[in-house]
């Protein structure tokens, strides 16, 4: 039933998105045609909101993994004709960040090529929501000083930029010029978390425990062990232990750091075996992917240590 209630919402958003081609192509008059536009740019607006939250509700991770490409493309297609509008930019944002995490383990080149694009459409989202940032970051100033313009109003593109950028970087940690762009990505974590702590299950704090927990201590830097225990536990408490994914990342990368692989165990079968709809009354898709991921780690666990 769900998976018929998002292909039909897949369809309408297809027509409508014609309906913008039609209403810019063909009508000869201006005012008719920006008219049209924009009336069904915000019935597809409100349409991907539909869908997003549909696909979120969906149990099945092997139908959106199939059929997250070819929406993709259709939004990413009406957001283009749409180019300011910030919602449709901050969604397509999280939409690639969300299609990135369901194949990073297998294809981590696609990933990161996803997290890029992902992390482009978090950036235009904030420039065009937020004026005060958009002339800080056009007259020169560092992303990462920057984010103190972002208010709550941008708090949806501020956490996926982030995280689009923070798993962009951690899929590459071999490469130094990588982590260059890791004081933005940890200043939009430390933004997101100063506007709201709980926004999107507590998801950017998954950001922090990673950070900290890759940069020793000794760096100077604000990391080591107990700062990322921290940042974990945080994010652990928005959803009650609800939110898998802040399992499988603590057991990813800080299991291997502080030498527990009993507790690596203990974390990732905790999340598969977790009832996936708890989370947000019925948002099972999240947890899907947490489990999708704990298998894997779990599969590949000589790896980490």
């Amino acid at each position: 039933m769900m998976t018929k209630k998002i292909k039909l919402i897949l369809k309408g958003i297809s027509i409508l998105c014609l309906i913008v081609f039609l209403a810019v192509y063909v009508s000869g008059c201006t005012a008719t045609r920006h008219t049209v536009q924009k009336a069904a740019v915000t019935l597809v607006d409100t349409s991907v909101d539909d869908l997003v939250d549909k696909l979120l509700r969906q149990k099945n991770a092997a139908f959106v993994i199939d059929g997250l490409p070819g929406g993709l493309l259709v939004i990413t297609g009406l957001t283009e004709l749409a180019p300011t509008n910030y919602n449709l930019l901050a969604t397509t944002s999280f939409l690639y960040m969300a299609y990135a995490l369901f194949v990073e383990d297998e294809d981590a080149n696609y990933a990161i090529s996803l997290y890029t694009v992902g992390t482009d459409y978090g950036m235009r989202a904030l420039k065009a929501n937020n004026s005060k940032f958009r002339k800080a970051i056009d007259e020169g100033m560092r992303i990462s000083e920057a984010v103190k313009f972002l208010t709550k109003d941008d708090l949806k593109a501020l956490t996926w930029y982030g995280v689009n950028l923070a798993k962009r970087i951690t899929l590459q940690l071999a490469n130094p010029d990588e982590f260059i762009d890791l004081p933005d990505a940890v200043a939009a974590a430390k933004r997101s978390i100063e506007l709201d702590p709980n926004y999107a299950w507590g998801a950017v704090w998954n950001v922090l425990g990673i950070y900290y927990a890759i940069m020793p201590a000794m760096m100077g830097l604000g990391g080591g062990e107990e700062p990322s225990k921290e940042a974990f536990a945080n994010g652990r408490k928005v959803e009650n232990g609800e939110f898998g994914l802040i399992d499988v990342f603590y057991a990813r990368y800080l299991c291997p750091v502080i030498k527990d692989p009993d507790l690596f165990d203990q974390l990732l079968n905790r999340v598969i075996e977790m009832d996936s709809c708890k989370l947000g009354n019925g948002l099972c898709m999240v947890n899907e992917l947490a489990k999708q991921k704990a298998r894997y780690s779990m599969a590949n666990k000589a790896s980490y240590f």
